[in-house]
């Protein structure tokens, strides 16, 4: 959920895409194996090449735009059910990683 002043996270990655942005984070992580659509990896890894960084840095930012999109169509019980974070899954997060996205210096 964003102000209407600001871009999206859809808007700010398709301005990674086409050169004029970037972005970086750090989070704890959680490894786990996936399997993709053929179509959609092939976006994925096109993507990622556009942004000049890792498919799975890309997972991220795809993953994060879809769940930005998502909230804004739920309602608020679902979306907080949905925000809560336990112990447990705090617990499975086993390494530290910064990402980088985008051309742009």
């Amino acid at each position: 959920m964003t102000n209407q002043n600001e871009p999206t996270k859809a808007e700010k990655l398709a301005n990674i895409l086409a050169g004029n942005a970037t972005t970086s984070m750090t989070s704890a992580t959680v490894q786990r194996s996936h399997r993709f659509p053929l179509y959609y990896f092939v976006l994925i890894e096109n993507m990622a090449k556009l942004a000049n960084c890792s498919v799975s840095a890309m997972i991220n930012q795809v993953l994060e735009v879809g769940v930005d999109a998502l909230y804004d169509h739920l309602p608020e019980d679902l979306a907080s059910q949905i925000h809560s974070v336990t112990q447990e899954q705090i617990n499975k997060a086993n390494s530290q990683v910064s990402q980088k996205v985008g051309k742009k210096e």
